[in-house]
C-alpha cells in the first residue's frame, strides 16, 4: 500500500489509502475529505504516544464527507451508548443504568446483526424509554467529536488510513456533521484551552475549596453549599465534567472564573509512583506478550516497534528503564543506546538488552555500553525462568529507580 504525498489533488477515492502528517497538518487532511464527500473510515495512529492500549489511536467515520461519528475503534453500538452517558445527564440516573446494562447484555447477544442494525434498535430502544431528545443525542455527539478533536487534531504527527465503506455500514439515522464548521469550532476552542492554560494547567488538577475566602465572601448558603458540594468527592477536573454530563471545556472555563475569585485552589495531579518501562521490539506479539506480562506485576508500560518513534516520545515522557532488542532492522539496540546516553537525563537510567541470541560477542559489547542482558526464551522451557529473571531484574532496578 503506498503512501499519497500530493492530497490536494481532487479525486473520487474508491480505494484504501494512506497517508502522514505533522503535527498542526491534519486539519488540512481533514478537509480534503470533506472535499471528496468521501464515505468510510479514517484510522489514525499516533506513535509518539507509545503504548498499544486505545489512546494512541483514533477513528472517525464519515459519510459523504461529513463525520457521523468519533472514537477509539470503528463504529458500534457501545461507543454511540458510552458518548450517550457522557453527555446526557438523565443516562446517568442509577434505574436508567440498571436498564441500559440489560440493553447491554441483550446486545451482546446478537452479534450476527451488523452495527449498523444494532445501533438503530440501540436508538428505538431509548426511544421508548423517553430518555432523550434527538437534539440532546445530536449535540451528545457533537461534543464527543470535538473532544477527540481537542486530544488528537492539533498536537502530534502520525499517520491515517482510509478505509472506503458503504453508506449502510455507517447508517446511524442522524445527519453528519460538516467537517469544516467542526475545524472552525475545534480552532476556537484550541484559543481558549491556551487561555485557560495559566489558570488550570491540566483537567487532572483536583479543585479545592479555599474556606477561608469562601466564608467570607458575600455568598448565599446555597452559593456555599454548591461550592462546596462541586468538589466534596476529589474528584479532578476530568471526573467532574464527567459526572455532571458537561463538555470539558466548559467546565475549565467555569473553574477558571471561581479560581480567579479565589474561591477554589487547584491542587496538580498526584505524580504516579507507578514505573513507566519502555520496551522496543520490531515484534508486535514479543511486544503485547512483554506488556501483557509485566503490566500483571503492577507496572506501567508503553511499546514501541520502531526505535525513531521510541526517541520522539523520550521528551514527553519519564521513563525508569529501557529494554531494548538488540537485533531491529536499520537502527540496531546498540545503536539506540548511545542515542538515548546522548541525553543527560536518561545518563543514569537503567537499559537491559534483550536478544535470542546468547553469544560472547552481544555479552561483552552490553557491558560495554553499560547495559545488562536479558536473553529471549528460545523454548518452552525457557519461559518459566525468563518470567523469574525479569521479575527479579525490575524489582531490584526500580528499587533502586525509586531511591534516586
Amino acid at each position: 500500500m503506498s503512501f499519497h504525498t500530493d492530497l490536494d489533488v481532487p479525486m473520487k477515492i474508491l480505494q484504501p489509502y494512506t497517508f502522514k502528517f505533522q503535527a498542526q497538518e491534519l486539519p488540512q487532511k481533514l478537509c480534503q475529505v470533506s472535499q471528496e464527500a468521501l464515505t468510510g473510515y479514517l484510522l489514525f495512529e499516533f506513535p509518539i504516544l507509545g503504548g498499544t492500549d486505545s489512546m494512541n489511536r483514533w477513528c472517525l467515520g464519515v459519510s459523504q464527507g461529513q463525520v457521523v461519528f468519533s472514537g477509539n475503534q470503528k463504529l458500534s453500538w457501545q461507543v454511540f451508548l458510552k458518548i450517550f452517558q457522557r453527555y446526557i445527564s438523565r443516562l446517568q440516573n442509577a434505574d436508567v443504568r440498571y436498564a441500559l446494562v440489560e440493553l447491554e447484555k441483550r446486545f451482546m447477544q446478537e452479534k450476527q446483526k451488523g452495527q449498523s442494525v444494532l445501533f438503530l434498535e440501540l436508538m428505538h430502544e431509548l426511544q421508548q424509554l423517553g430518555l432523550f431528545t434527538m437534539e440532546e443525542l445530536r449535540g451528545a455527539l457533537r461534543l464527543g467529536i470535538l473532544s477527540d478533536f481537542d486530544t488528537y487534531l492539533f498536537k502530534y504527527p502520525g499517520q491515517a488510513k482510509f478505509i472506503p465503506s458503504t453508506p449502510l455500514e455507517l447508517q446511524t439515522s442522524l445527519s453528519g456533521f460538516d467537517i469544516e464548521d467542526l475545524l472552525s469550532q475545534a480552532k476556537e476552542r484550541q484559543v481558549w484551552w491556551k487561555k485557560l492554560r495559566t489558570t488550570i494547567p491540566s483537567m487532572e488538577s483536583v479543585p479545592l475549596i479555599n474556606s477561608e475566602v469562601v466564608n467570607s465572601a458575600n455568598l448565599t448558603n446555597q452559593q456555599k453549599l454548591w461550592l462546596k458540594t462541586l468538589v466534596s468527592k476529589g474528584q479532578t477536573l476530568n471526573d467532574i465534567a464527567s459526572s455532571l454530563a458537561q463538555d470539558s471545556l466548559e467546565i475549565a472555563k467555569v473553574f477558571a472564573s471561581l479560581i480567579d475569585k479565589r474561591f477554589i485552589k487547584i491542587q496538580s495531579p498526584p505524580v504516579t509512583s507507578t514505573p513507566e518501562i519502555f520496551v522496543v521490539d520490531d515484534s508486535p506479539l514479543i511486544l503485547k506478550q512483554f506488556e501483557t506480562l509485566v503490566t500483571t506485576w503492577g507496572y506501567s508500560v508503553r511499546a514501541f516497534n520502531d526505535p525513531t518513534t521510541l526517541l520522539q516520545s523520550i521528551p514527553h515522557s519519564n521513563p525508569a528503564v529501557f529494554f531494548l532488542d538488540i537485533n531491529m532492522p536499520g537502527i540496531t539496540g546498540f545503536d539506540l543506546v548511545k542515542q538515548i546516553r546522548r541525553q543527560p537525563q536518561l545518563a543514569s537510567v537503567p537499559i537491559i538488552m534483550l536478544t535470542a541470541e546468547q553469544t560472547l560477542t552481544n555479552n561483552w559489547r552490553a557491558r560495554w555500553s553499560g547495559c545488562q542482558f536479558l536473553s529471549k526464551p528460545l523454548a518452552p522451557n525457557d519461559v518459566s525462568r525468563f518470567k523469574q529473571g525479569l521479575r527479579l531484574l525490575l524489582s531490584q532496578l526500580l528499587l533502586i529507580h525509586q531511591s534516586s
